[in-house]
């Protein structure tokens, strides 16, 4: 429920396999986590899915995704010296990777300064894949929000771009 529908905080989903100890693994993991789906979880992903909700909750959440992919392309476009990318073609998040002077920043310390001086809060792209030896200088990005949000955030991300970076 979390990318398409925009309901992360709704914790059901379901998982199919051929291969049963993947079912197995996958039925472990969530014994472990979540034995059971709370009931408000449930009826809301349920009207989510109904067919009076799903097309116009999908609809409105493309056209989100669209929209904020441009914004952010013309932020990488314009900070083309210090910020660039792999341009998604699905999803709701992107890497961004910075760099000053040719170098990658090191991504940990530039999270916490742009979140101390700016405001706007990234995760760094190794802590969630590579296992921290991929992906430097790069940062997480999740773009489909309120498009004022996303506008608010890279004005401010440009600021400091600005004035560390370039």
């Amino acid at each position: 429920m979390s990318k398409a529908f925009a309901l992360a905080g709704i914790r059901v989903g379901w998982i199919a396999s051929r291969d049963p100890t993947i079912v197995e693994a996958v039925a472990a993991a969530r014994d472990y986590t979540a034995i059971s789906v709370s009931q408000l979880d449930d009826q809301v992903a349920a009207y989510a899915l109904s067919p009076a909700v799903k097309p116009a909750l999908l609809e409105r959440n493309l056209m989100l995704a669209r929209r904020n992919l441009e914004l952010l392309a013309g932020f990488v476009e314009k900070y083309a010296s210090a910020v660039d990318w792999v341009r998604p073609t699905a999803g709701t998040t992107a890497l961004l990777r910075f760099s000053k002077g040719g170098v990658p920043v090191e991504e940990d310390g530039f999270c916490r300064a742009v979140l101390d001086e700016v405001d706007v809060l990234f995760v760094p792209a190794r802590r969630c894949f590579g296992r921290g030896e991929d992906f430097a200088g790069a940062v997480r990005v999740g773009y489909v929000c309120h498009e004022g949000v996303l506008k608010e955030a890279l004005a401010r991300l440009g600021t400091y771009v600005e004035n560390h970076l370039l």
